[in-house]
């Protein structure tokens, strides 16, 4: 029976890790690619004709694995959503998406954690090919 209070205490504090636990982008930018796990050509404006366009994240979590979302945003209109693993406590990771050169205008990557909750949001533009 002495043991039940420390039990208790252990309990409430793995408890308590998990609701404090956090998962936060250190880095994250739009590139035209990614080479060696890293981006390449980094920009906030891109031309429409560039074809593909990459979001590149890192990611520091207290919790593994976890997931992320990359939620891709064209005019406030969802265009792809693609869920991405992350399997240590310091991961770069990244998504892509192929760009119509009709779809000129704002765009954004608002970047979710497992839990639904929105961690980073990066904009960027799309300029007229012409």
């Amino acid at each position: 029976m002495k043991r039940l209070p420390y039990l208790i205490f252990a309990f409430c504090l793995l408890l308590s890790f998990n609701l404090f636990a956090e998962t936060k982008i250190i880095r994250g930018v739009m590139s035209k690619g990614i080479k060696n796990r890293e981006p390449v050509g980094e920009s906030k404006i891109f031309s429409a004709s560039a074809d593909k366009i990459y979001c590149f994240t890192e990611i520091a979590s207290d919790v593994i694995p976890t997931n992320i979302v990359h939620l891709w945003l064209y005019n406030n209109n969802i265009m792809a959503e693609i869920p991405l693993s992350v399997n240590a406590n310091n991961w770069r990771t990244y998504s892509s998406k192929i760009i119509s050169p009709s779809w000129a205008g704002s765009w954004k990557v608002e970047i979710y954690s497992e839990k639904g909750k929105l961690i980073s949001s990066i904009p960027f533009e799309v300029t007229d090919a012409k």
